[in-house]
């Protein structure tokens, strides 16, 4: 194989290897921060960022990871960095400035899309409510799913709310889903649901 071919092959591996950390996972990146030494649960040798996601999304308890290269060093914590305060703000008290480091935090949103038992928009209003308490949560409220598509959430299927309505969120325009700032209001008598992150 031929240096070019090589590279080619090199590049597209850890594209397929990122995809595969951010399968359903969005992380938020803070670049030049790394983890200060008292958070940090691990740290292991690491090709590239991508393995190194990897290896936090394998560990149950990993939320965030600081990765340098080429030192090879991935950093893994079961801190969340992204709701920390400081006082110098967008400086979370868990990171440090640090050249050349990258520093990603999983998202967690606060409510999570279910068709449970009964299929897509299967559900009445009252079936809705019992499958979030079946999931041992609660259903999302319409501030809360407001709150989840402010931090990057989008589920393009109409769901129910705590107030009987039903809508749904998106972050970019498509032809099947459209688009609003906000919810997407849908007037289904039968609709998926949004249940609160426990």
């Amino acid at each position: 194989m031929s240096p070019k071919g090589c590279k080619r092959f090199f590049v597209t591996y850890i594209i397929l290897q990122l995809c595969l950390a951010e399968q359903n996972i969005q992380h938020k990146a803070r670049i030049n921060y790394k983890l200060k030494v008292g958070h940090i649960s691990d740290e292991i040798s690491s090709s590239s960022l991508a393995n190194c996601l990897i290896y936090c999304r394998m560990q149950q308890d990993c939320i965030t990871v600081s990765f340098k290269s080429p030192t090879e060093n991935c950093l893994l914590s079961s801190n969340d960095t992204i709701n920390d305060s400081s006082e110098i703000p967008g400086t979370p008290t868990s990171l440090i400035f640090a050249d050349g480091w990258t520093t990603m935090t999983k998202m967690r949103y606060p409510v999570f899309h279910a068709t449970g038992q009964y299929g897509r928009y299967g559900m009445t209003f009252e079936q809705a409510i019992q499958q979030c308490i079946d999931y041992g949560t609660t259903i999302a409220s319409p501030t809360e799913v407001i709150q989840a598509r402010s931090m990057g959430y989008a589920f393009c299927a109409c769901s129910w709310m705590s107030n009987g309505s039903n809508g749904l969120v998106v972050q970019n325009y498509s032809p099947g889903c459209g688009y609003s700032e906000t919810i997407k209001y849908c007037s289904r008598s039968k609709a998926n649901v949004f249940c609160k992150l426990v």
